[in-house]
């Protein structure tokens, strides 16, 4: 049985992560703060795991967590657009702190194993697409919040690796691109688009429609992060992780309609959003270790609509 350690277990991706790994057989910590809103009631009564309540950026915290760890999945962190500029300082602290704060907590300990979760934000804007894992990572403007995040990322990227060589570590860093999914929170297109058809709010749209995104449902990223973590050709290795099918906002627009089974007639607004109009990763070098994407935007739309749309009917 595999000891591991989930930080952020509660999360969108660490709770899906977990139901995976209790389903394996292996020995479960998750450690968080239940700081956000979560929807992770599974993994609370779940057998074979042990909740650890901390703060990532509290040393001592860290203390509670056993010290014969086989592999760490690094997931906790600050993550939303509305976040990144509301409390940009608090996303520093966090992002960085925690991740500064695992990798010395595991120079003490016997654990030489981590999966630290990065993000497409670290591109930047970027100028090749589908847009490989060599392309160079920027901070588009560092007097902008929003970029206090794709910043800490990048930053925590350079401290996995760094540390891990000071440590003898085995590193994996996954830069996840778009995940979604059921019970995935609020700060996200998805689920907003979701509410606005439900609810027959006015449907506004930041841009013209043509800014495009590759979403990935939630059980593809699991099996993602999993596979690069597990697989020998993972160790001390960087991966895209996501879907490279590429959507614009017209198009997602289009499979909710249909799903939706009513007419939605988007508002556009001049588009004042900083980050990239476009996200599409090549994910080659995944594909080399033997993954593809499962599931379709359509059958993993409905799954996610499903279940905003009874969220939404009911609150």
């Amino acid at each position: 049985m595999t000891k591991i350690l989930v930080t952020g277990g509660t999360g969108f991706v660490g709770s899906n992560l977990i139901l995976k790994l209790i389903k394996e057989g292996n020995e479960i910590i998750s450690f968080d703060n239940y700081s956000r809103n979560s929807f992770s009631n599974e993994i609370l009564k779940a057998k074979n795991i042990e909740l650890i309540e901390g703060d990532i950026t509290n040393k001592e915290d860290l203390k509670k967590i056993p010290e014969d760890i086989d592999i760490v999945y690094h997931l906790a962190a600050i993550n939303g657009t509305k976040f990144f500029y509301e409390i940009p300082e608090k996303v520093l602290q966090v992002n960085l702190g925690g991740i500064l704060n695992v990798m010395e907590w595991m120079g003490n300990t016997k654990t030489k194993r981590i999966f630290f979760a990065s993000s497409s934000e670290v591109y930047g804007f970027p100028t090749v697409f589908p847009t490989p894992e060599t392309s160079i990572l920027s901070i588009p403007d560092p007097t902008n919040p929003r970029f206090s995040y794709s910043s800490s990322k990048i930053t925590g990227e350079i401290i996995i690796i760094n540390f891990a060589k000071k440590w003898n570590i085995d590193y994996t860093i996954g830069r996840l691109h778009n995940a979604y999914g059921p019970k995935m929170g609020f700060e996200h297109v998805i689920p907003e688009f979701v509410r606005k058809a439900v609810k027959n709010e006015k449907f506004i749209v930041n841009g013209d429609g043509t800014e495009s995104r590759s979403f990935c449902y939630i059980s593809d990223i699991v099996e993602e992060i999993k596979l690069i973590s597990e697989h020998p050709s993972g160790k001390n290795q960087i991966f895209n992780i996501g879907n490279s099918k590429e959507t614009t906002i017209n198009q997602l627009i289009e499979e909710i309609e249909k799903i939706h089974g009513e007419q939605i007639t988007p508002v556009y607004t001049e588009f004042n959003n900083p980050g990239t109009k476009r996200r599409v990763p090549n994910i080659s070098k995944i594909n080399e270790l033997g993954f593809s994407p499962k599931i379709s935007l359509e059958t993993g739309l409905k799954e996610t609509y499903d279940w905003y749309k009874s969220y939404y009917e009911t609150n």
